[in-house]
């Protein structure tokens, strides 16, 4: 086990590797993102799209919330449809959808492109790989349909959900030793509110959707099919929410990108 800094050590923060450090670096950015604009996009962008889908559905798309069946239980009728139906099966939710994707995945790769000069290297290389994992778990959601390529579908949700948890993990662990919390009072508060997120909401929430799924498709029951419904929204929140932070905890930071031939 690594040894932990003491109180009277320097303060250790993860940061972006610093221009100077680029062998011969351009003297202007050939772009700037400002941090606000990078979380918009690459953390709340695809919260408020999803949750478009499913308004749009419950509200002009009734009949088929009436009708909504299992193809596992076609006898069952469930009023609270998964959300891969409203972002990967019906139109135009699915088109809109794929537009919100294409403009929150540029975004969201630089989530994971950092590095840390800590003593905890290797939890930093594993958590932002998993942002990575993360999102391609994502696309692989939205491109494989439950209905035709259930196994695939269902294999990205559990890559994407899986990846996310740990992602969350990491984020807190690092967040904690790091010491950054030790530069702004206003820190302290942020971070017991991201534990709460992650510890009293997303991870109940997450492990109930794997019991309640299968005890619906052992017992067709609509009430299990319900909450793995209403926790699958309650997650896609969540998420957003969490990397949405990150503008409180690196505020008035900006992304400087130097593009050479």
């Amino acid at each position: 086990m690594p040894d932990f800094p003491s109180k009277s050590d320097d303060i250790v923060v993860p940061s972006v590797v610093p221009i100077s450090a680029v062998a011969h670096p351009l003297p202007f950015p050939t772009a700037n993102f400002r941090l606000r604009t990078l979380c918009l996009i690459g953390a709340l962008l695809p919260g408020v799209g999803c949750y478009f889908c499913l308004f749009y559905t419950f509200l002009f798309q009734s009949d088929k919330i009436r009708n909504f069946t299992s193809p596992n239980c076609p006898d069952v009728v469930s009023r609270f449809p998964p959300v891969s139906y409203s972002i990967g099966v019906w139109q135009p939710q699915k088109t809109f959808w794929l537009f919100i994707l294409f403009l929150h995945v540029p975004a969201r790769l630089f989530f994971g492109i950092y590095k840390s000069r800590s003593w905890y290297d290797k939890m930093v290389y594993v958590h932002v790989r998993l942002i990575l994992v993360e999102m391609l778990g994502l696309i692989a959601i939205s491109i494989f349909d439950i209905h035709d390529q259930f196994v695939l579908h269902a294999l990205a949700y559990f890559v994407w959900i899986a990846s996310f948890n740990f992602n969350m993990l990491f984020n807190t662990i690092l967040h904690h030793h790091s010491g950054i919390r030790q530069l702004r009072k206003s820190l302290d508060p942020l971070f017991f509110f991201k534990c709460v997120l992650c510890y009293a909401i997303a991870y109940p929430l997450s492990v109930s959707t794997g019991f309640t799924y299968f005890i619906f498709l052992f017992t067709c029951n609509s009430l299990f099919y319900t909450l793995f419904s209403l926790a699958e929204y309650v997650v896609v929140g969540t998420n957003c929410l969490f990397y949405f932070l990150m503008i409180w905890e690196m505020n008035g930071c900006k992304l400087e990108l130097y593009v050479k031939r």
